[in-house]
């Protein structure tokens, strides 16, 4: 999540996420009412990056979930960067082999929004904005407390008397930020779900709700991708944070 690529960075997936909702006065019940046109114009927009599309629901299910992704569009068949797009929902995903901020992804979610927004007839009402990170390193299982210590610069300490041998961490911090934002952190032991070793993980999420203009959302991605990077390199010990350079 540095400006220049770290050569072993611990990047597992990057998601950033924009939510809209219904443009009707006084819904009570969220809809996208444009979504069945849209779909298929922005299906068209991006075939020729994402010629794999993928449905999440099968046809003939009228019950869809509002905010989750109904269509995955991809560059091949499961191969990153990915495009989902749902009823109030645009998420653009990928993952460390691919990444880097400003020469791939920012230009990949910015192409995407613009494709979407031209993809429906009426003006979208965003009310909420994510760019997430998840970061992780296998350890072995009785290093993790030590690791995340020494590594991620966090003390973990219970001042009473432990029922047994420490399993499972998970912890959880949220700030707010000067524009609004929110910025969560979460340090995690869990599973590698790619060679199923002990792994520690730390996921990176900074969020804004209220009601965005398009060029607001371009604003908010820089300053929320600049929080969280700083949160990355200030919160990682220097000797670790440089040997993932190496």
């Amino acid at each position: 999540m540095s400006q220049a690529k770290l050569k072993n960075a611990p990047l597992k997936e990057v998601i950033f996420e924009l939510h809209w909702t219904s443009n009707l006065e006084n819904a009570t019940v969220q809809v996208d009412e444009g979504f069945d046109l849209a779909q298929g114009k922005f299906a068209e927009k991006v075939k020729s990056k994402y010629p794999v599309h993928k449905k999440m629901v099968p046809d003939g299910i009228p019950f869809k979930v509002f905010g989750t992704p109904l269509h995955q569009y991809w560059t091949g068949e499961f191969r990153w960067p990915a495009v989902q797009h749902g009823l109030g929902l645009l998420a653009v995903n990928d993952v460390e082999a691919g990444y880097q901020w400003e020469a791939t992804y920012k230009p990949i979610v910015l192409d995407a929004i613009e494709k979407m927004i031209s993809s429906y007839d009426e003006p979208l009402n965003f009310n909420r904005m994510k760019l997430l990170y998840v970061d992780a390193v296998d350890v072995n299982e009785e290093h993790s407390i030590p690791f995340i210590e020494a590594n991620l610069r966090t003390n973990i300490q219970s001042n009473y008397p432990l029922p047994g041998k420490p399993k499972n961490i998970n912890l959880f911090q949220s700030f707010e930020l000067e524009d609004g934002s929110e910025l969560h952190l979460t340090i995690a032991t869990g599973v590698n779900n790619q060679n199923q070793n002990r792994s520690v993980i730390w996921t990176t999420t900074v969020e804004k709700k209220g009601s965005f203009k398009e060029h607001e959302i371009l604003k908010w991605l820089e300053s929320a991708h600049t929080a969280a990077s700083n949160m990355f390199k200030n919160m990682l010990n220097p000797d670790f944070y440089a040997s993932l350079d190496r």
